[in-house]
């Protein structure tokens, strides 16, 4: 069976786990020629500074991949599977293309001379090519004999002799029994030299042909060649050095002895100097380099350079780096290693505060703390002791032994005023909306069930709700129109978005379920729109939460940006669940199901959701999410919310609701927002030619879904009976139909969403099947529902001259809803 390969435009983040799997394997064992570290090398841009690198490779201490996170890091670089083969073939990582590239035929490219004369004693260079993969394999034969060691697109023989004299081809295959081919022969015409006439006996006795084959490709283990030493130590005999062993890359633990080698040939005597990141390293003028116990200063490139009076030659690089062990059982530490770290702290104003950390390690230890990664003078004890101003500061320390430097996790340090006033609210309205069903963009799993939480958690502290999935760019609009009514001065305001998005020139857009494939700003929903609309109406607090993307959008360029400068009224908290230019993420499904997929939450309300009932106010509530965050193994090194803030009040989502002198005002928005969340009154539909009765109950999932259970109640003369909707409407959305406990009560469940989108009262079929006598018989009943939920809102209605603010007539049209 032929194995599938990726296209070459995939993201390497959508190549298959399997595939992922099998590079790590490679590439994470696979150094010092052709691992991970050598595949960022391969890498022609710039991509990965020094840091980034190391966080990478301390992946393997927690027997994690290196591999797997480079790859992770590439493909959110926008790389493909066609920049990947490009790395791996500068590499020449033959393995890991096999899971990537196609198999190519042979194809020889540069056919050797036909014919070539050589003097005796001189050097003999034949010389092919080919493509192909995987990649050729050569060897060359001397007439029908192979040539042991020639196995590169190039022969060389050195000290060619009379007996050498014959037909030269090389034989070309890459593992493939039918691709197997031969170069065109080359005649070989050796002319004798009159110099090694006397001594031809002594030159010939010792070295056969494969002995005078001389290698040239890097990876190609050098071939230590036999010469007679009275020959090499010869003074008529003057040759430049030529290196036969270079030394190779290390990668080894602190404190455990470095060996690098470096062998040449040449005459007369050579002389060797070691270099280290391009400076000499004094005493260092043997062919091998040593140090006995290591320390990170040794950690850099390495060079020999061998010369004589005839020349000089220089070896290739060779990266040493030096790592600090991680201490197992039994092992001792010896780089340092924080074992308790600063803890964060929330405390008033006037306190003294104490920072401690504790560390092991090889001694001496050496401590250095920082403010804000600022070094802080003087402070180089294991505890720091402060009496801070009011504010919000972070600290951390720095302990270094000769093995390297660690540093402790952040302590942050927020110091306020005690609260010396109880802050109400004359109402608190909150908008919910999420998209994950989307048209032509990935859909997501977490959005639908995120709203859920949110909606439930917000309604225990007294909000009122409105939740919404799945809409357009004019609902969107318009649903910010009608939220943006229910604020007014006093009034909390809160605005949460989950789905995808995008951010350009510092303003964030959210993007609409049915955008085209190639959106841009016209298509989406402006964040800073949104808080415009809010400010107009200068609520006591606006927060605006954003579970999205906030990575640039190429297409974004062809549209002309309209720049919103909210009103600043020291109202407002602005809360991103990444930060610009990173991606948002959610759960990964536990299983393949429905069931599990209902239980994926995003990384912000999965943490959010734990403190939005504190007493809190609005500021410490989202650091303490960034926190949460931060120490979530699954999140910490990929998702880093951001939090902009002007509050001026220390309010919380949970002050109370106080509004006396503000009571016509209440009950306004009372109404307005009742009005789109009216459920059709349950309803009993009997079939008095079976003598059945079915049940139909409602249920609000959101503002703009609901549940419909029909239920037989009473079965009459039937032995079977299951009662069901059907003929919905095409501009709403059935979700699922399902029977729910059919052996007891013979009941469906029935999901609507869509509401918004309803043009006209909502009218069903409710389909009855009974058994009865043995025989199957069915009846219909058209059931009107009216405009349940945000139907009359009609939040589908086109926005003709862009964003507009609710008049009062709308407002009027809103509130009168509530009587129909």
């Amino acid at each position: 069976m032929s194995r599938a390969f990726p296209p070459r435009n995939t993201n390497i983040c959508d190549i298959s786990s399997k595939i992922i799997k099998e590079l790590s394997h490679i590439l994470d064992v696979a150094a010092p020629v052709s691992g991970w570290r050598e595949l960022i090398d391969a890498i022609p841009e710039d991509m990965f500074d020094t840091y980034e690198v190391e966080q990478i490779a301390m992946k393997m201490y927690s027997k994690e991949s290196p591999t797997y996170a480079l790859m992770y890091k590439l493909g959110t670089r926008g790389k493909t599977v066609q920049d990947l083969i490009s790395y791996l073939d500068t590499m020449r990582c033959e393995r890991a293309l096999m899971f990537l590239r196609n198999y190519e035929p042979i194809v020889i490219t540069r056919q050797p001379v036909g014919s070539i004369s050589v003097m005796e004693r001189k050097t003999l260079h034949i010389e092919c090519e080919a493509t192909g993969f995987p990649y050729p394999r050569y060897q060359w034969f001397k007439g029908q004999k192979e040539i042991k060691c020639a196995t590169e697109p190039k022969l060389v023989i050195e000290d060619i002799r009379l007996e050498d004299e014959e037909k030269y081809s090389c034989r070309i295959h890459n593992n493939r029994k039918e691709t197997v081919t031969f170069t065109k022969p080359t005649v070989v015409k050796v002319i004798p030299n009159p110099e090694a006439v006397n001594n031809r006996e002594v030159i010939y006795a010792r070295s056969s042909i494969s002995e005078r084959v001389k290698t040239t490709t890097k990876s190609t283990p050098a071939i230590h060649q036999f010469q007679p030493a009275a020959l090499v130590q010869s003074p008529l005999r003057q040759d430049a050095p030529v290196i036969t062993e270079h030394p190779v890359q290390q990668e080894i633990l602190c404190l455990q002895p470095l060996r690098l080698t470096c062998n040449a040939r040449g005459a007369p005597i050579l002389q060797y100097q070691w270099h280290k990141d391009g400076i000499s390293l004094p005493g260092a003028t043997q062919n091998m380099y040593l140090v006995e116990k290591t320390t990170v200063a040794d950690y850099g490139v390495y060079t020999c350079v061998v010369s004589n009076g005839v020349g000089e030659a220089r070896s290739t690089e060779a990266n040493v780096r030096i790592v600090a062990p991680i201490p197992g059982p039994g092992m001792s530490s010896v780089m340092p290693k924080i074992i308790q770290h600063p803890k964060t702290a929330l405390v008033p104003a006037g306190s003294i505060v104490q920072f401690q950390i504790e560390a092991t390690g090889m001694e001496p230890l050496k401590y250095q703390w920082f403010k804000d990664r600022v070094e802080m003078p003087g402070e180089t004890g294991k505890k720091l002791q402060l009496q801070p101003d009011v504010g919000k500061h972070t600290y951390y320390c720095s302990v270094s032994n000769p093995c390297g430097t660690v540093h402790s996790k952040s302590g942050d340090l927020s110091v306020y005023h005690p609260r010396d006033q109880e802050y109400t609210a004359t109402d608190k309205v909150v908008l919910l909306i999420g998209n994950n069903m989307y048209k032509n963009e990935r859909p997501l799993y977490a959005p639908k069930n995120d709203v859920r939480v949110l909606a439930d958690a917000f309604e225990q502290i007294g909000y009122r709700v409105v939740s919404l999935l799945n809409l357009t760019l004019d609902e969107m609009l318009n649903a910010v129109d009608i939220f943006c009514s229910l604020l007014d001065k006093g009034v909390y305001g809160v605005f949460y978005f989950v789905g995808h998005g995008f951010e350009k020139q510092g303003q964030c857009y959210l993007v609409p379920w049915d955008a085209p494939a190639a959106y841009g700003i016209d298509q989406c929903l402006c964040a800073e729109y949104v808080l415009v609309e809010m400010q107009k109406k200068n609520p006591a607090l606006s927060v605006l939460m954003l579970d999205v993307c906030r990575r640039e959008n190429e297409n974004a360029d062809r549209d002309q940006i309209t720049t919103y400068k909210p009103d600043v009224r020291g109202n407002t908290v602005f809360f991103y669940s990444t930060s610009f230019g990173l991606q948002a993420f959610e759960e990964e499904p536990c299983q393949d199901s429905e069931e599990s997929r209902n239980t994926v939450s995003g990384i912000f309300v999965k943490h959010f959701k734990k403190y939005i009932h504190l007493e809190k106010d609005v500021v410490n509530v989202f650091n303490d999410v960034v926190k949460a965050i931060k120490s979530d193994r699954s999140a910490s090194d990929i998702q880093f919310p951001e939090l902009r803030s002007n509050l001026r009040d220390d309010r919380c989502l949970t002050d109370k609701i106080v509004y006396q002198g503000h009571t016509r005002a209440y009950t306004k928005r009372y109404f307005q927002w009742k009005a789109a969340h009216e459920l059709p009154q349950p309803q009993t539909v009997t079939f008095p030619e079976f003598d059945i009765t079915v049940q139909l109950d409602y249920q609000k999932l959101f503002s703009n879904a609901m549940n419909v259970f029909a239920t037989v109640v009473n079965p009459g003369r039937a032995t079977e009976s299951l009662a069901w909707l059907t003929d919905i409407p095409p501009t709403v959305c059935v979700e699922q139909s399902i029977v729910v406990q059919p052996y007891h009560v013979p009941r469906t469940l029935t999901v609507i969403t869509d509401l918004q989108r309803l043009q006209e009262p909502l009218i069903v079929l409710l389909v009855l099947t009974v058994k009865i006598n043995g025989q199957k018989q069915e009846c219909r009943r058209s059931v009107n529902l009216g405009e349940p939920l945000v139907a009359p809102l009609q939040l589908r209605k086109p926005r003709t001259t862009g964003r507009k603010e609710p008049t009062e007539q709308d407002e009027a049209r809103y509130v009168n809803t509530h009587y129909r």
